[in-house]
């Protein structure tokens, strides 16, 4: 089980309460007991989130009618997860959990960190072939050819019209095997960014062949 979750790139992680009674040995009632005794201490570092956990037995049902409320489930962020454990009596299985939480937190504020640098890369690398081109070209009627022709040979070492005449097909792209199309999409993903960067045909075209 891990120690920290998160919903989305833009959402705080967050553990929960029974997280913190697991790995810290304390039950889950004395830790609902103390969320609610110091909630408004904790909600001094963001709202106070929870989610109910489905029934799926009698048993289940018995506890929640006993008022113990074992199907709320309290998700603390990270100050509140540290202002929370700060209640418990440091047994060493405590302090190791402790440790073992702020590293969890850590990680995962990095990892998201990364993510979030590879999502607003994707966004410029992703940018649609033909979308770069006709807003870098808008007067130019064979600018889409001609780039589209230059991917082509630069992944495959055809050009479009050569696939059609080889494998007998008016669709080439159809044609590709999926480590092809992974191929000549890398391609043209270069080639956008190259655009992109002011660089004209004859430069893109240096630039892809230099290194063949």
């Amino acid at each position: 089980m891990e120690l920290v979750y998160y919903k989305g790139l833009q959402d705080e992680p967050y553990t929960t309460a029974e997280i913190i009674a697991e790995y810290s040995g304390v039950d889950l009632d004395s830790i609902n007991r103390l969320t609610r005794t110091h909630k408004d201490r904790l909600q001094k570092f963001g709202s106070l989130r929870y989610e109910l956990k489905k029934l799926r037995d009698k048993t289940d049902l018995k506890s929640v009618l006993s008022k113990q409320r074992s199907s709320k489930i309290w998700k603390y962020n990270e100050q509140q997860a540290t202002v929370l454990i700060t209640y418990l009596r440091n047994t060493d299985k405590v302090l190791d959990f402790k440790d073992a939480l702020v590293s969890a937190f850590y990680n995962m504020k990095h990892e998201l960190d990364e993510r979030k640098i590879h999502r607003q890369v994707n966004k410029v690398v992703n940018i649609g072939f033909g979308d770069v081109i006709k807003a870098h070209y808008p007067d130019s009627k064979h600018a889409y050819s001609n780039f589209h022709r230059l991917a082509y040979k630069y992944a495959l070492g055809v050009t479009p019209k050569q696939i059609k005449e080889q494998r007998h097909t008016d669709d080439p792209q159809s044609a590709l095997t999926s480590d092809e199309s992974a191929r000549l999409e890398r391609a043209k993903q270069q080639i956008s960014l190259f655009i992109q960067d002011g660089h004209d045909y004859e430069d893109i075209k240096a630039k892809m062949f230099a290194d063949i």
